[in-house]
């Protein structure tokens, strides 16, 4: 008799940052602990589930001090210890450990936000809260495979999340040893959360929950805050610095040198910036003087009937340009070349169900003229979006979009943000692949499959 197993795939969880810091919030965090303690429930007799938590499973990112890399090991561990004992974050780990005690295994993979996770003090204190038995840690750059599954966080794919695995080893390597770790290049896309992304989030709390990020971000931003301007160019010369790590790809869109992976060459942040102080109509030099700026909400609110309705306007303007790129991030059928083009090669090389996170939206969508499958995990954390009636001919977009900026400024985000918990379930049958899809976790506990838009 074949052995019957249900793998339960779940990535971005971002679990960790002070309370109002937090992009996995405290009902995120409520539900995710429902949903694990939930799985044996949708098993039929005589299934075993795995659950495999696919990257970004906690936010280091998020936690004070704010570093993009933290290298010392105690430092690290006491890190990993806040976020586990934050709130009622401690009940989803308690229910992981209630999952493996009942037979059922858990494997951990790593992904760009907690590269922390694979040094020795935080694998320890990981196992002592979870257990050992049933537990797996890849952390070496590895993708988990079953049969014909594969499953990895993907921001190997991702220029600004390349991840040097080599000399993280080497920091490992050194820990174990209690020798001084050597320094290692830190991961763009971490410079940028914690050099920019963290001090505009303060005052912008949406900033790392608006989808697309920066297509959607950086306009709005030139807009509300010029002053931010300054902080975006910065955000460009990283985009640069990352271009220059990228390495040759073979015809499969795999990297020929392995110690540094990424994705293709893009100009997409360069361009987003010059149109954004397009829509400002600073110069360089202005935007320099940062304190000479006054913010879109200073002018509209202090200025007449008409000086509003043209701030509204320009921004509406910022915005739309846009409207074509959000239909596409939340239509659930469709993926951005960077990541289905990687997926496709794997899928050539005869997985038959390529599984993904690290992009926070959910994904299933067809490969090879449907002889594959590639699915995207989604996130436990919140997301927002612009309004539709703001990117449309809408009428009711003016009164919208000012209702939406007022609740920006104030950081009153309630009404806009939007928790989508879901998750990949591939059944297998010995190393038959049975089904796969992704699914939505409700908070009646009802699953549901995700339809075509999230």
């Amino acid at each position: 008799m074949s052995h019957r197993e249900s793998l339960f795939v779940i990535s971005d969880l971002h679990l960790g940052g002070d309370t109002g810091f937090q992009i996995c919030t405290a009902r995120g965090r409520r539900r995710l602990a429902a949903f694990i303690r939930g799985i044996p429930s949708q098993l039929s007799t005589g299934q075993h589930a795995h659950l495999v938590l696919a990257g970004d499973i906690v936010d280091f990112l998020a936690e004070q001090p704010f570093a993009a890399f933290t290298p010392e090991d105690s430092v690290a561990t006491a890190k990993l210890a806040r976020i586990m004992d934050h709130g009622d974050t401690a009940d989803v780990w308690q229910a992981l450990r209630e999952l493996v005690s009942a037979g059922h295994s858990l494997t951990l993979l790593l992904g760009n936000h907690d590269l922390e996770l694979s040094l020795p003090g935080p694998r320890r204190l990981l196992h002592q809260r979870i257990g050992h038995r049933g537990v797996e840690f890849l952390y070496d750059n590895q993708a988990f495979v079953r049969g014909p599954v594969l499953i990895e966080h993907g921001n190997r794919y991702d220029d600004w999340n390349v991840v040097p695995h080599d000399a993280l080893r080497a920091v490992r390597s050194a820990l174990t040893r209690r020798e001084a770790p050597p320094p290692m290049r830190t991961v763009a896309g971490s410079e940028l959360v914690v050099g920019v992304m963290n001090g505009l989030k303060r005052q912008y709390a949406f900033i790392d929950l608006l989808k697309p990020e920066n297509e959607a971000a950086i306009p709005l931003l030139a807009v509300l805050d010029p002053g931010a301007m300054f902080k975006l160019q910065q955000l460009v010369r990283m985009a640069r610095q990352a271009a220059r790590t990228r390495t040759p790809r073979d015809e499969s869109g795999a990297p020929e040198e392995r110690e540094l992976i990424s994705g293709e060459a893009e100009q997409t942040e360069e361009l987003l910036l010059r149109e954004a102080q397009e829509l400002l109509g600073a110069s360089d030099d202005e935007i320099g003087a940062r304190e000479h700026l006054k913010s879109w909400w200073e002018l509209y609110r202090a200025g007449t009937f008409e000086d509003r309705r043209e701030q509204l306007r320009r921004l509406r303007k910022a915005l739309r340009i846009y409207v074509r790129e959000q239909h596409e991030t939340f239509a659930v059928a469709e993926e951005s070349p960077r990541y289905l083009k990687p997926a496709e090669a794997l899928a050539r090389r005869g997985f038959r169900v390529v599984v993904f996170g690290h992009t926070h939206l959910a994904k299933r969508v067809p490969m090879l003229g449907g002889e594959a499958r590639y699915l995207n995990t989604g996130t436990w954390a919140e997301l927002m979006r612009i309004p539709e009636e703001v990117l449309s001919d809408s009428a009711a977009g003016d009164s919208v979009l000012s209702e939406f900026v007022e609740a920006l400024a104030d950081n009153q985000l309630g009404p806009w943000r939007t928790l989508v918990p879901t998750f990949a379930r591939i059944d297998l049958e010995g190393e038959t692949l049975v089904s796969a899809d992704v699914f939505l976790f409700e908070e009646d506990g009802s699953v549901r499959p995700v339809g075509s838009r999230i």
